[in-house]
């Protein structure tokens, strides 16, 4: 007796159906696809109880007759490809025919759907993969899928649901990422009948962001659009500061279809290298359209990963056009200050110098109550006659800034000017005071004269002993004021209608690591050799990348059980050797050999640069702060992702003081 005998197509059916749709997110996504293939415009889907109690999937597209109605649950029916050549040229996001036929097989399903030439639309009732019921409807242009009981007749499967609230948050993030890949048209998603979002459909990609991820995504976002070759890549790109602890956020379309792809995100993330703290991604939604033969989409049930045929040409133009976008970024944090919420005081109106009081009798209940007139003495209030002042300064207003002058000697009267600054043309009142009281000797500094800061400019490379010594005016063609250093560490700085947070060390940090990255590692010999003992094992690998060391300017030889270190990197102080050998030793020995570059790049930048907390002189700091004006589009966040400058705008100063709303 033959042990190998044909499957039942019902049994068929059902393991069909457990790879195309095995949970409620996957049938939407294949409703949805399907709605978009026809040219839909507006796409509403409604769930309930996570998708397992109903699905609604609605759409205006362009219908299907009551033979196509019955032919597009049939297995392998499909009017996107016709023969096998059509396998290389796919434009629709659906191809093979199976996903109506698998969720029909495990749900309950009507159809309803009418075409714009017919008059009335076709009603379809299914159960299981089988029509039951197949009737004329009035219905508007499109089509409606109601699947309900997913699941039902495949027991196994429903046990290994999750919760609800997870499975309705799988079909949500299903819909944000369609509703993304076509800005174009308007999507409408509802859970339990509250609306999760909805998009405008007008073509504008930063708005259907806005309405998918958020105010703060769509602002912390550049837009990119650059070609290689064949290769287009447009979309937008987080900036560095807003990074994710996850590539949750990473969003990429590939001609229209949401793909998941290692390439891809590699492409994104080593354009920012050097941009962003250790340990996060960047986010983004990128859209890469190639020629349809250059990718092989068929190789995962659920069409979400792709093979390239030059997978090094699609990294390179995602991270160039990364790359061009980055340099819109100035790297300036704008502070957000919350708005104080305080109770409005009430205006009240200053009692005169003294008044009168008059005091009520208390009088028995329902009486009216006459107050007593009682003649008090109120002090008349005479117009203000021209006070003598006692000033032992003269003080004026000028355009240039206040200038304050030594007061003129008098014997029997001297004269006050006060300038009254409420028109444009200030009125200048007279005062004469009597003869001045002999005055006391002051301990007080004569005033200076006090000017407004001038424009600070720079002049390249000019040594530090030479600014310390004789302070220079530096030339850059931006006019700022320094106004000082916080904390020592924070220097603050007025440029325009903005105030500028700049920390110091990362700026000096990111300067350096720009020069060191460009030219040669210059060394410096040691009068006396450094003996270190990192370990037999640290020793041995040192000894045996001495060459690969020498490019870091390190030269080194074993010397018994100990190394003798004969030059290191200028840019490092001598006791600082010992460490860095330690990191390299650790570098190499975990197999990190090509990232051990720029990691020497950052420790040798980092010990090179001025300390938070170190005292720095104002001319050192005029000279840095010049340098990153005149550098600003390459020095926006230090070779760690930290960023360089928090800006503090002058209006949202004014809001705090109520100023402005």
């Amino acid at each position: 007796m033959s042990k190998i005998h044909l499957l039942d197509p019902s049994v068929i059916n059902l393991i069909a159906a457990g790879e195309v749709v095995d949970r409620p997110a996957s049938a939407v996504k294949e409703l949805v696809e399907n709605a978009m293939d026809a040219g839909a415009t507006q796409i509403t889907v409604e769930i309930r109880r996570g998708g397992l109690g109903m699905i609604r999937v609605t759409d205006n597209g362009c219908g299907m007759s009551a033979e196509d109605g019955r032919n597009a649950f049939l297995k392998h029916a499909t009017s996107k490809i016709r023969t096998k050549d059509d396998l290389a040229q796919i434009h629709t996001l659906g191809f093979r025919g199976e996903a109506l036929a698998a969720i029909s097989a495990v749900s309950k399903l009507t159809l309803v759907t009418k075409q714009p030439e017919n008059p009335s639309g076709i009603r379809f009732e299914l159960s299981e993969g089988k029509i039951l019921s197949e009737e004329e409807c009035g219905c508007p242009d499109g089509s409606t899928f109601t699947v309900s009981d997913l699941f039902f007749n495949t027991p196994a499967r429903l046990k290994f649901m999750k919760s609800e609230p997870a499975e309705a948050g799988a079909v949500q993030s299903v819909m944000e990422r369609l509703a993304l890949s076509h800005p174009n048209v308007s999507f409408r998603f509802l859970s339990n009948n509250a609306e999760r979002f909805h998009t405008p459909g007008r073509g504008d990609l930063q708005e259907t962001v806005f309405s998918v991820f958020g105010k703060e995504f769509a602002e912390m976002t550049l837009k990119a659009d650059t070609e290689t070759g064949e290769i287009r890549v447009r979309g937008l790109i987080g900036k560095p500061i807003y990074s994710k602890a996850n590539r949750g956020k990473q969003v990429f379309f590939l001609n229209g279809r949401y793909v998941r792809s290692a390439i891809l995100a590699a492409g994104l993330e080593n354009a920012y290298q050097n941009k962003m703290l250790i340990g996060r991604v960047p986010v983004c939604v990128l859209f890469v359209e190639m020629p349809p033969n250059s990718v092989d989409v068929n190789v995962h049930p659920g069409k979400l990963e792709v093979k390239f045929a030059d997978e090094n040409a699609v990294a390179y133009a995602v991270r160039k056009a990364v790359e061009e976008a980055l340099r819109g970024d100035n790297g300036i944090v704008e502070m957000r200050i919350p708005t104080m919420t305080t109770q409005p005081v009430p205006k009240q109106t200053p009692p005169p110098l003294k008044q009168a009081v008059t005091k009520i009798q208390p009088k028995p209940i329902f009486q009216k109550v006459e107050p007593k007139s009682i003649p008090t003495p109120v002090p008349s209030v005479q117009p203000a006659k021209e006070k003598t002042i006692d000033a032992p300064k003269t003080v004026s207003v000028e355009r240039s800034g206040w200038t304050i002058t030594a007061p003129k000697p008098t014997v029997s009267e001297r004269k006050i000017t006060v300038a009254d600054v409420i028109s444009a043309q200030p009125t200048v009142r007279t005062i004469s005071a009597p003869a001045p009281i002999p005055e006391i000797p002051s301990q007080k500094p004569e005033a200076k004269k006090i000017t407004p800061p001038a424009v600070v400019k720079i002049v390249p490379d000019v040594p530090k002993t030479q600014m310390q010594e004789d302070p220079v005016l530096f030339k850059t063609e931006v006019p700022f004021s320094l106004i000082g250093e916080a904390f020592d560490c924070y220097v603050l700085v007025e440029r325009g209608e903005e105030l500028l947070f700049i920390d110091k060390h990362a700026l000096h940090e990111r300067m350096n690591f720009e020069r060191i990255r460009k030219s040669t590692v210059q060394g410096q010999s040691l009068l006396y050799p450094l003996v270190v003992n990192l370990g037999i094992e640290e020793n041995r690998i040192l000894t045996e990348n001495a060459d690969f060391l020498a490019r870091f300017a390190i030269i080194l030889e074993s010397f018994g059980d100990d190394l003798l270190i004969r030059e290191i990197p200028a840019l490092i102080d001598p006791e600082q050797a010992e460490p860095l050998l330690q990191e390299f030793a650790e570098a190499l020995s975990s197999g990190k050999k090509d990232s051990l570059l720029d990691r020497f790049y950052y420790d040798i930048a980092c010990k090179a640069s001025i300390r938070s907390g170190s005292k720095t002189s104002r001319a050192e700091l005029e000279g840095l702060i010049a340098e990153y004006f005149r550098r600003e589009s390459e020095l926006q966040y230090c070779p760690h992702g930290r960023p360089i400058v928090f800006n503090l705008t002058k209006k949202s100063i004014e809001k705090q003081f109520k100023r402005v709303k």
